[in-house]
């Protein structure tokens, strides 16, 4: 309707001042029981492999899906320990840097170090066979949730899961909402250049953990 205005379809918006429905707030905390469960059988299952390390990278980032599976790694600063982002949008947030805690420096010196046997070397950190990023785990999610025995649990859960520990942790709503880029925190959307020195005890917290 906006566009309509703009355009000059229509003068005004018909149904300015009508409220939306309200959404159902999810409140699902993956365990850590549940966490490694998961993470226990897609590490038993060939096609699934590539779960285990997402899972831990959502995890160690607090990070959206979206934003894990387009990481690459000239985003990826091992010997400063951070990682950088790009490509804020008025409805999703990312920090500008981020800290690479102990966990998350092990798993990408790993990946890294096994780049040198991969037939296709792409700029992906988290890459399928033919180069591509990945777009969704959700049928390897889906199927190792199953055989763990775990139910009603999303990927984007795991988010929820990393942002309510370091909240455990005793961190405020403003360190986490730096490092985890949430934009339901009206500080987290004021801030604007971010240093991963910044994020490194939330962060840290997680590997520690």
């Amino acid at each position: 309707m906006k566009w309509a205005i703009r355009w000059g379809y229509i003068e005004k918006n018909p149904v300015t001042g009508t409220e939306g429905f309200k959404k159902n707030k999810r409140d699902r905390y993956i365990t850590d029981d549940e966490f490694k469960a998961i993470r226990n059988v897609a590490k038993s299952i060939p096609e699934a492999v590539h779960l285990s390390d997402i899972m831990d990278a959502l995890y160690y980032t607090a990070q959206r899906s979206g934003v894990i599976f387009a990481l690459k790694w000239s985003q990826v600063h091992l010997d400063e320990r951070r990682i950088t982002f790009e490509g804020n949008s008025g409805t999703k947030k990312v920090p500008d840097e981020i800290w690479i805690n102990q966990p998350l420096f092990e798993l990408f010196s790993r990946l890294k170090a096994s780049r040198s046997f991969q037939k296709v070397v792409g700029p992906y950190i988290f890459q399928k066979r033919n180069g591509k990023p990945y777009k969704s785990v959700n049928r390897a999610w889906s199927n190792c949730c199953r055989k763990a025995g775990v139910l009603d649990a999303r990927i984007h859960d795991i988010r929820h899961k990393a942002i309510t520990d370091m909240a455990r942790k005793g961190y405020s709503v403003q360190e986490i909402g730096k490092a985890a880029g949430h934009t339901q925190t009206s500080t987290t959307l004021r801030y604007t250049h971010l240093r991963a020195e910044d994020t490194k005890g939330t962060l840290e917290s997680l590997g520690e953990k």
